[in-house]
């Protein structure tokens, strides 16, 4: 309805203040570009800002930020994410064997403890369930500060519990770096080769530790909820999309039928329905809709000119739900991403996207220099849970319902029934 009534480029009111809201492919390239060239920066409203914490690459720009990318980037590529599949396979039989065994239809939140367990056993190599626990409870109060306008610490006020609940976050979050140095000192494998080990141990150039404690507590709270409820929401929409589409239920289930064990991450990502599946259900909901950026000097646009500190809103929803890239763009369709030598393939649907690049067409994890870090690994997750759930278990999906926030995408109730071994 905006893009009829606005165009892709307007004024909006998000958190109490203006923005310029743009959601075009051109105007987000535009944005990316000048993210690159440095004229952006990241712009958060207050209250996220304060709630993710001053020193986290979420909120970082400039020479810091790249300084933190330099350091993470190479733990976060697609070779690298691949060291956690074993443990991440376990983790993810062992919890589908538990969601079986009630014989009840289980609510999508599970998702959520599902996202802390991954995190925990690839930063551990094992689980501890007191901790994953607690960590969801905070997590939940955390996350609705999220949507609040004031930042004032008034007690009793959610933004006020969002930032107790930070500052509860942060004490199991040191406690957590406590344990990984007296289990993993410098130098051992799990401080060399997981994300967790890299941000207490890694250095820059010069062999100057990148970050300070309470760096490192900002960003490991960053990335815990990073997994937590966008993990959620993606697996949960998937589900409500396949529920809705025997076609891609089918084709799916019979794909992931003929993989061979054990998966491996080769595999998983050349698997054409598996992945059509995952990038459409993103396309039709994206589980984070839109991000914020600064202009640092005067910029100019399709003839208008945006004075230094003019917030943007870049829309992600906007951008993949745009007729003149994507048709019949309100309608799933998995075919829409499949190869055009698959046997399933539909020229018609095809929009001739890559969704893999990732470019102002398909910005499901962002763009320019703050694209998401994680996008590889929420891949390797994803394949995973759906190519494991679909090729052991039927599944039952019931009380879809819409939700727009703190993520967007679809709440469900799944019941899994094992398969019989083929």
């Amino acid at each position: 309805a905006s893009r009829q009534n606005y165009g892709t480029i307007f004024t909006s009111v998000f958190f109490g203040r203006t923005n310029i809201t743009a959601g075009g492919q051109e105007d987000l390239n535009w944005l990316f570009i000048n993210d690159r060239k440095a004229l952006t920066e990241i712009a958060w409203p207050p209250n996220i800002v304060m709630l993710l914490g001053p020193g986290a690459v979420a909120n970082q720009s400039g020479k810091y930020h790249r300084v933190l990318r330099r350091l993470l980037e190479p733990y976060f590529a697609p070779t690298f994410v691949t060291n956690y599949l074993k443990v991440m396979d376990e983790t993810t039989l062992a919890d589908l064997d538990g969601w079986c065994s009630t014989g009840q239809f289980v609510s999508s939140e599970e998702f959520k403890m599902y996202a802390l367990r991954l995190f925990y056993a690839s930063s551990f190599g094992r689980i501890d369930e007191s901790i994953v626990a607690t960590l969801h409870d905070d997590f939940k109060i955390w996350i609705s500060g999220f949507f609040t306008v004031t930042t004032l610490r008034i007690s009793g006020t959610s933004f006020d519990k969002a930032m107790k609940a930070r500052d509860r976050i942060l004490d199991t979050v040191d406690k957590l770096i406590d344990r990984f140095t007296e289990e993993n000192p410098e130098g051992s494998e799990r401080a060399e080769n997981t994300i967790v080990g890299r941000l207490i141990y890694g250095k820059d150039k010069d062999n100057n530790r990148v970050m300070s404690r309470g760096e490192m507590k900002d960003n490991i709270l960053n990335l815990i909820f990073a997994g937590h409820d966008t993990t959620y929401a993606s697996i949960s929409t998937l589900l409500h999309h396949l529920s809705q589409h025997k076609d891609a239920y089918d084709a799916l289930q019979e794909e992931v039928t003929s993989l061979t064990e054990p998966l491996n991450a080769s595999d998983l990502k050349n698997a054409p329905v598996l992945n059509s599946c995952i990038h459409e259900s993103w396309r039709v909901d994206p589980p984070v809709p839109g991000s914020f950026r600064k202009a640092v000097k005067e910029l100019e646009h399709k003839g208008y000119i945006f004075e230094k500190g003019t917030v943007f809103n870049y829309s992600i929803l906007m951008a993949t739900s745009d007729s003149s890239l994507y048709k019949d763009h309100r309608t799933y369709n998995f075919r829409r991403f499949l190869p055009k030598d698959h046997k399933l393939y539909v020229a018609e649907i095809d929009s001739g996207i890559d969704p893999i690049q990732g470019r102002s067409n398909y910005p499901i994890f962002g763009g320019g220099t703050h694209v998401c870090l994680g996008k590889a690994f929420a891949m390797l997750e994803m394949r995973l849970l759906a190519a494991r759930m679909l090729k052991h278990y039927d599944v039952d999906v019931r009380n879809s319902e819409k939700v727009f926030l703190p993520v967007n995408g679809w709440r469900v109730e799944f019941k899994l029934t094992r398969r019989k071994q083929l």
